[in-house]
């Protein structure tokens, strides 16, 4: 099985649990002290507050997480991921919310979905980029360019390299992550460091800026220069 499908079948299991990670801090294989996710996870939180306008696409939704904290700002917003398991638990949370008459959740491979050009006025991209090789970084970028309105913006967030993180993992490796109900799956994780995401610049045109880097966490805000 490819990578891409262990992930598949990964994120379709551990959809139930999957929160544990922000609510817990537990289940992400990595720094023991589960307080340091929990609390950079409020800080990311507020960052994402401030963040989405008009049509924003939440891209490797996962269980929309993120959702009530940027849909005030939002007109309309896709939720699109690969896992059927996860769209579920992100559906329930939009009902929850009482906004599926400005939600679609949208099932589909990012590397292989035809996504309509300029369709959107931002994105938020949480998680997904440690998770793929520098190519499918450039695909990932590439697609996000064609997908977002000249003036759009995006917002990623994600798992960052640092002292503390070196002390439990290597900044590239094949991971073991362990689900509550014992099954174990081997995943593929590349954490982001300061110099990652200041190549992105001149690799991808375009300007960021780092609105939050934590000892775990990261939040990259930014857009793309005009060609």
């Amino acid at each position: 099985m490819d990578l891409r499908h262990i992930m598949l079948a990964y994120y379709n299991e551990r959809a139930s649990e999957y929160e544990e990670a922000y609510t817990l801090g537990t289940g992400t294989a990595s720094i023991t002290d589960p307080s340091v996710f929990t609390s950079e996870i409020v800080t990311l939180a507020a960052v994402v507050a401030e963040f989405g306008n008009g049509y924003l696409l939440d891209l490797a939704c996962g269980t929309g997480y993120w959702l009530p904290y940027y849909a005030p700002n939002c007109e309309r917003v896709t939720l699109f991921d690969q896992s059927e398991a996860m769209l579920r638990e992100c559906d329930r949370k939009v009902q929850r919310l009482n906004i599926g008459d400005r939600c679609s959740l949208v099932r589909g491979d990012v590397f292989d979905y035809d996504f309509a050009p300029g369709a959107y006025d931002c994105a938020l991209i949480g998680f997904l980029l440690s998770h793929v090789s520098e190519a499918q970084e450039a695909e990932v970028f590439g697609s996000l360019r064609r997908m977002l309105r000249p003036s759009g913006q995006f917002l990623i967030l994600d798992s960052a390299w640092t002292e503390l993180r070196a002390k439990f993992n290597r900044k590239e490796e094949r991971q073991e992550r362990l689900l509550n109900n014992g099954t174990r799956f081997e995943i593929y994780k590349r954490y982001l460091d300061r110099v990652d995401i200041a190549h992105w610049a001149e690799k991808y045109q375009l300007t960021t800026r780092i609105a939050y880097f934590g000892t775990a966490l990261c939040a990259v805000s930014g857009r793309f220069d005009e060609i």
